[in-house]
């Protein structure tokens, strides 16, 4: 399968994800998916799963019950509108887009860490997490954690493109995410980079 994306809007994600399952069709195929940037990844292999396809990304959603935790993984992909030619300078990149959690007062008990992959230079791992005050599910609670995991990675041999591959759950209080977060990491670690684009 390859899949072109035109330009890379990067997303706070797991904020502006679709909640809808309608939305999602379940996920048939588990081959390698390739992007035409050079990137490629294998979607979750878990059973369960749902895929949705949008203008340039593709988002996974796993079905479970909502009223305890949802959760998303997803990639998006494309060029960059500015080159970023330093560690500092692609840290700061992914920090201004990720850690923004607006001032409405929705969130709370927010948290992040970015950091280089030390096996891939060109990559900044990133998590965020925050207590999700005006979920649409929270139902009796509180608020629901809100936890989102990602790698933003330029090309090794092309960094003017980039790719964005992402984990998040948003689950109630109580809820032991573990065995998501497994998965979720496996999805990530699926991330591979080839020499042959045809962009």
């Amino acid at each position: 399968m390859m899949i072109r994306f035109i330009f890379l809007a990067v997303v706070l994600t797991g904020f502006a994800l679709p909640t809808r399952a309608s939305d999602f069709v379940p996920l048939q195929k588990r081959e390698r998916v390739f992007s035409s940037y050079g990137f490629s990844f294998l979607p979750p292999q878990a059973t369960n799963w749902r895929e949705r396809f949008g203008q340039n990304e593709i988002t996974y959603l796993k079905q479970t019950d909502p009223k305890t935790v949802s959760f998303y993984a997803g990639a998006i992909d494309g060029n960059l509108r500015s080159t970023l030619s330093s560690k500092e300078a692609l840290i700061a990149f992914v920090r201004s887009k990720k850690d923004n959690w607006g001032n409405d007062g929705r969130y709370s008990n927010t948290s992040s860490s970015f950091q280089i992959e030390a096996q891939q230079q060109s990559c900044v791992r990133y998590r965020t997490s925050a207590h999700d005050r005006n979920a649409k599910n929270k139902g009796s609670h509180e608020f629901l954690f809100l936890q989102v995991v990602g790698r933003f990675c330029l090309h090794p041999q092309d960094r003017t493109v980039a790719v964005d591959i992402y984990y998040s759950t948003r689950h109630v209080p109580k809820f032991d995410p573990k065995d998501l977060f497994s998965e979720g990491e496996g999805f990530l670690q699926s991330l591979q980079f080839s020499a042959q684009r045809d962009k």
